[in-house]
């Protein structure tokens, strides 16, 4: 059955969910702070949150920022829009998603949990791996519209549960990006071609999706048009982090990577792809394949 769906926030994520519900024939409403992506993804332009909110079934949220997404739940919380289901993507601490499901299910509002493995090309190729936690009843009702954009819809348990999984998830990737930019460098550094090992990789036990969707990157050192931005990547970085430290777990791998991505950050690369952290080990073995992007690029 068709819905009217929301989706807020049509960024890398947002902007593909927003074209597959529409491919798939649900009427989309969204809203973004750049209006072309609302017109880029087929979607008819909510006024703001609390509008798309008010006028659809579900509402899909993909924001990049807590200031955004608290402010936006505080919307959708507001339109007294009772029976909605909202769908947020979003990755932020376990104690801040707890209060906004308490805040919106006093307002009649089924908040999901569901965070997404993929980035802009699986979105966009209605391929991304969806953990829900929350009420079953809730995603029973929404599931044909999530299995639009998702290749999997997989429930995990009570709220909260899908973050934790999530922020596993990321801690690997964390790891995997950084072992991978460590090969290239090693390959540059043999004068190994980048195309071959790439090649040989695919085939071999060393492979990782990471590996796949960013080869590219490496091969070419292009890190302009991100799969996911390392401003992203930051941000996530600091919610594993506290999160294990609450929990009194070393993670040593994961720490280890962390200054690399700083220094990334600080050569002014936010908005580039993650795999820029690959630069960062060129300019410290001395063969740079560019220069850092200036201080507008931050």
């Amino acid at each position: 059955m068709a819905l009217t769906a929301g989706v807020i926030g049509l960024g890398n994520i947002g902007g593909g969910v927003a074209r597959n519900l529409a491919a798939a024939g649900h009427h989309v409403i969204g809203y973004d702070l750049d209006p072309e992506r609302i017109t880029d993804a087929g979607a008819e332009a909510g006024v703001d949150a609390a509008d798309v909110a008010a006028r659809t079934d579900l509402v899909v949220l993909a924001v990049a920022t807590m200031t955004a997404w608290r402010a936006t739940l505080a919307a959708i919380s507001a339109s007294g829009r009772r029976g909605l289901v909202v769908v947020d993507l979003c990755t932020f601490p376990i104690a801040e998603k707890e209060g906004a499901h308490e805040e919106l299910a006093r307002a009649g509002i089924d908040l999901l949990d569901c965070p997404v493995s993929g980035a802009r090309p699986q979105a966009q190729a209605g391929d991304l791996a969806m953990l829900v936690s929350g009420s079953k009843d809730a995603l029973d009702r929404v599931r044909p519209a999530l299995e639009s954009f998702c290749r999997s819809v997989l429930h995990v348990g009570g709220f909260g549960e899908s973050a934790k999984i999530k922020y596993i998830l990321n801690l690997i990737i964390s790891i995997h990006n950084m072992a991978c930019a460590e090969a290239f460098l090693l390959a540059r550094k043999a004068g190994v071609d980048l195309q071959l090992m790439t090649d040989a990789v695919m085939e071999s036990a060393a492979y990782s999706k990471i590996f796949e969707v960013r080869a590219e990157k490496w091969i070419t050192g292009d890190y302009d048009d991100p799969t996911a931005e390392l401003a992203i990547q930051l941000k996530d970085k600091d919610v594993i982090r506290d999160f294990a430290a609450a929990l009194d777990c070393p993670t040593p791998m994961f720490d280890a990577t962390m200054p690399y991505y700083i220094a990334a950050a600080s050569q002014g690369r936010q908005q580039q792809d993650a795999a820029s952290i690959l630069a960062v080990l060129e300019h410290m073995a001395g063969i740079p394949r560019d220069k850092p992007p200036g201080p507008d690029r931050g």
